[in-house]
């Protein structure tokens, strides 16, 4: 995602643009922080279960552990 700053001088904003979207800020400061936080989550590690969907990925990991589990037994 592309997140970056700009100025409208004729509106006295601040816009954070993110890609197709765009955030505006009355000071420089709010969207600085804004940027910082924003960031900071997308660089964060993300869980892969969370970002497929959570409960049905606990589904299919029971099926995955019934199956070895049977794969074991014969």
């Amino acid at each position: 995602m592309n997140v970056y700053i700009e100025q409208t001088t004729e509106q006295q904003r601040w816009w954070v643009r993110m890609d197709h979207w765009r955030v505006s800020f009355s000071t420089a400061a709010d969207a600085e922080q804004f940027v910082e936080r924003l960031t900071s989550r997308l660089d964060a590690p993300h869980s892969f279960d969370l970002l497929a969907g959570g409960a049905s990925n606990a589904r299919i990991d029971a099926r995955a552990q019934s199956d070895r589990r049977r794969a074991k037994e014969a």
